[in-house]
């Protein structure tokens, strides 16, 4: 049967596309410290899923030509399958291509993140995409390697058809087209055990980045859609993410978290504390500003210098707050670390679509609300950006302003194709602050800037200071004319800010004022990082607390070495502005000491303790401290002491998930 040669040849096809794929990731982004022979675990096994994907891509090849075969237009059937071949094997590539641009801007294979391209500014993002990425020699490679496949591939079937086993006799054809048919769901499966091969563990190095080439780009993006749709489907139980941290029941997961009780008003109190202290008035309480800096990552900021300034006005007012030198950022993108801020959620995202409507009882805003607060919100975009006009109403803020209410004020405000230029947003905010006082108001208010944003354009007028790509070192991006864009624009965010600030303490408002700053997550694609040695660096990003004497507590300073991260800004807020309120727990008040030096989530499965990095969350290896910035490659199994330490905070983070859920399922009764 000459229809089934073609079929192989796809399974060959992906075995070495594949491969491939894993030789490409590895040149570019492997550190210095890993030789090639380390490659070969990842080949080997990876080698099983490429034909997984291959037998897949074979037997939906087969079921649209078998009919044309049966038919009895057989050549027609052979031409169909060739075309089929040439569509997949061309997928193939195409999928491993952007995955291999997708890992230097996440830093990671395809996770869910990647569906938040549909739900984000689609057309901002493409036009980022066509910036800064080699769009044009892709598609010309793409159309190459298309090239080369439309004239392999019928020279190839051909020569395979006439050396392909075809049986003397009927009962014999029979039996090779059924073993045929029978390999081939086997290799679908990858297994004959009880379970397929892509619901198994892909370990096969104590090396993290080992592991992550193992399967290729169909099967990862494979896995975040299952990922995506169990962390996004909220379902009927919500015991799912107790479950899956590894819990039996909600019982076990208290006990570990060290609760005493799972009964609810146990839990209800555990989960939202009261803060401690004499409650105040409205008049004598302070503002909050709570601002979310776009790309702000703390590595940038070793660089440093008075050639490369990365702080411009900022620099004057870091000694007037406290800068916090070891903060973790919670999430990877913007939308999931606005949702754990402000919502505290691990499911993410959580407040797009039916459940924008719903009412969370976490919301950061609800502590400020109960006390006589102006809630608002303040985003350089549009509020329709991931349905954030839809949504915030509903947790609390009484005003959404974005890009339009700005420019209503500010007719002169630019921007990009994200959002307004930082300086407008800072100066409307600014304007709010002083209206709400001078009208004896108190205001709770969200910052989100957008300018350190790719295509990193500055065409508006800006204080300049000096820029040296080559302080960043030999890892840096290649391209120094778009590496001096992204300093540029992370400098202006950070002039901009310190500008802010300025204002701000110059005046008696800033007096009354608690200001709280943290990136929402790290630059990305300006260096390739060695991982998971420089892990650290990926996700610490900036922070930074300016809070007035009259509102710090007496005789407490905060540790800022120890770690920290986005989850503790909410209780810190919270416990130094509001004593008496209520508010959803998701981490500790930075003003008060760090047990064991405190420790940082990062995304819900990396936990960074004193010893090391913990990852991932339910089956954990400990990366150990080489020094302040780099882990050991080789993970090992956990002492007893950070093995108790994850487990617990695997706890908490199933306590949190399994109260969201039930949130979303009481509303839908």
């Amino acid at each position: 049967m000459r229809l089934f040669p073609q079929l192989w040849m796809l399974v060959v096809g992906m075995v070495v596309l594949g491969g491939l794929a894993r030789l490409f990731m590895w040149w570019d982004y492997a550190g210095s410290e890993r030789g090639l022979a380390l490659l070969w675990p990842a080949m080997t096994r990876g080698m099983r899923y490429d034909m997984v994907a291959g037998a897949v891509g074979a037997a939906l090849v087969g079921l649209l030509t078998v009919p044309v075969w049966l038919a009895g237009r057989r050549e027609a059937a052979v031409r169909l399958a060739q075309h089929l071949l040439l569509a997949v094997l061309l997928l193939f590539v195409l999928l491993s291509l952007c995955e291999h641009f997708y890992y230097a801007f996440y830093k990671t294979r395809f996770d869910p993140i990647v569906f938040g391209m549909f739900e984000d500014d689609t057309g901002a993002i493409l036009g980022t995409v066509w910036d800064d990425y080699p769009v044009i020699r892709g598609v010309v490679g793409l159309l190459t390697v298309a090239g080369l496949l439309y004239w392999a591939i019928p020279r190839s079937g051909t020569w395979l058809a006439r050396r392909w086993p075809r049986g003397s006799g009927r009962w014999t054809r029979a039996l090779l087209l059924v073993l045929q048919c029978v390999l081939l769901v086997l290799l679908a499966r990858g297994s004959v055990g009880n379970f397929p091969l892509i619901r198994r563990d892909v370990t096969v190095s104590a090396d993290p980045f080992v592991n992550a080439l193992v399967l290729n780009a169909p099967l990862t993006l494979y896995r975040a859609a299952r990922t995506r749709a169990k962390e996004t489907d909220i379902g009927n139980d919500p015991l799912v993410g107790v479950k899956r941290l590894g819990f039996a029941d909600l019982g076990e997961a208290a006990k570990v978290a060290g609760l005493a009780s799972a009964d609810p008003q146990a839990l209800q109190a555990a989960l939202f504390p009261v803060a401690p202290g004499q409650p105040r008035g409205l008049a004598q309480s302070p503002h909050v500003v709570l601002g979310l800096l776009e790309s702000f990552g703390q590595d940038l900021l070793y660089t440093d210098s008075k050639d490369n300034d990365m702080l411009g006005r900022l620099r004057a007012e870091l000694p007037t707050g406290q800068r916090f030198d070891n903060f973790i950022a919670g999430q990877n993108g913007t939308h999931p670390e606005l949702e754990n801020l402000i919502l505290g959620t691990p499911i993410t995202p959580l407040a797009l679509g039916s459940n924008a409507r719903l009412a969370f009882d976490t919301s950061a805003a609800l502590p400020f609300k109960r006390a006589g607060y102006r809630t608002v919100f303040i985003y350089g975009g549009g509020s329709d950006w991931r349905e954030l006009g839809t949504a915030l109403p509903n947790q609390g803020f009484d005003r959404v302003y974005d890009a339009r209410d700005i420019k209503a004020r500010f007719a002169q405000a630019s921007g990009t194709e994200w959002g307004l230029y930082d300086a407008w947003l800072f100066r409307f905010a600014q304007t709010l602050l002083s209206e709400a006082d001078a009208r004896g108001e108190r205001l709770f208010m969200v910052l989100l800037t957008t300018s350190n944003h790719p295509p990193h354009v500055l065409d508006t007028p800006r204080r300049e200071y000096p820029l040296d790509p080559a302080a960043l070192g030999p890892r840096a991006l290649a391209d120094t004319g778009e590496l001096r864009k992204m300093l540029a624009t992370y400098q202006y965010q950070a002039d901009e800010l310190g500008a802010f600030l300025q204002q701000l303490r110059e005046q008696a408002l800033g007096e009354r004022t608690i200001v709280a700053m943290a990136g929402d997550h790290n630059l990305r694609s300006h260096y390739r990082y060695d991982l998971p040695a420089e892990q650290v660096d990926v996700d610490r990003v900036f922070a930074w607390l300016r809070v007035p004497p009259a509102f710090a507590p007496a005789g407490s300073v905060p540790d800022t070495q120890a770690l920290a991260g986005h989850a503790d800004l909410l209780p810190t807020l919270v416990e130094l502005a509001l004593p008496g309120q209520r508010y959803f727990a998701t981490g500790r008040n930075l003003w008060q000491a760090a047990p064991n030096g405190g420790e940082a989530l990062a995304q819900f499965d990396r936990l960074y303790t004193r010893s090391g990095l913990l990852f991932p969350l339910d089956k954990p290896r400990l990366h150990r401290w080489r020094d302040s910035r780099h882990l050991q490659v080789q993970g090992e199994a956990p002492d007893p002491v950070s093995a108790a330490q994850v487990r617990q905070a695997a706890a908490w983070v199933a306590l949190r998930d399994w109260h969201i859920r039930q949130q979303v399922l009481r509303n839908r009764r």
